[in-house]
């Protein structure tokens, strides 16, 4: 398959929701993004399907012990984090459904790659890795090895929202407790109706438009967290 017994042993053991094997020759159009090792590409049969391409490493260097490592940090196979974790039940489903996103790897020019969907590039700028275990998270508030950590990867643009968004995120002390995220325009799909869903867990939601500005009173926000 992949020429990489390490990397053949992951796709093997990925259950639920399996990983493939992708050919290089159904990828285009590869291009370096703001974040080291991460790419964006294109399928070549449906040029409007973008993807996230993310560097494992070369022939050589993709030993088990990097693999194994690899597979820590993104969470994979995915079945295997579904339990363990009870202390964050919610993680599961993050976990699920951002993994979701990954397709599978690929090889090209003697690298590696993992290949995921275009949105799979928002876990780095809307959660980032834990700096305590490593992982990439799927919360911008809570990993699950327990570690706290706020996201700053983000901004909605108005400091005042920033700030009205990370308090209720402070606020927390589990990760049972319901906070507010900032989410980017183009992870909700049927842009143009006030109805959309967000992309990975195709849950519908509500697009309510607010009236805030930058010197939008501070007794505004405190009426809504009422």
């Amino acid at each position: 398959m992949s020429g990489s017994a390490a990397i053949d042993n992951l796709i093997n053991s990925s259950e639920h929701h399996k990983l493939e094997w992708i050919p290089c020759s159904e990828i285009t159009e590869i291009k370096s993004t703001p974040t080291d090792g991460i790419y964006c590409a294109a399928h070549y049969n449906y040029k409007k399907i973008k993807l996230t391409l993310v560097f494992l490493g070369s022939s050589e260097e993709c030993t088990p012990t990097l693999v194994s490592e690899f597979s820590r940090i993104y969470s994979l196979p995915t079945h295997k984090y579904n339990s363990g974790i009870s202390q964050f039940r919610r993680y599961a489903t993050w976990l699920e459904n951002r993994n979701k996103s990954i397709k599978g790897f690929m090889k090209y020019d003697d690298n590696y790659y993992m290949v995921a969907d275009k949105l799979f590039y928002h876990c780095y700028s809307q959660y980032g890795f834990c700096t305590a275990c490593g992982i990439l998270r799927c919360s911008p508030v809570w990993c699950t090895c327990g570690h706290k950590q706020l996201s700053d990867g983000w901004t909605s643009n108005n400091k005042q929202l920033d700030e009205f968004i990370k308090k209720s995120q402070l606020q927390t002390i589990s990760a049972h407790h319901a906070y507010l995220e900032w989410i980017p325009y183009d992870c909700i799909g049927n842009h143009g109706s006030a109805r959309g869903y967000l992309y990975g867990l195709n849950d519908f939601v509500e697009l309510i438009p607010l009236e805030i500005t930058d010197e939008t009173h501070d007794i505004y926000y405190a009426k809504v967290n009422y």
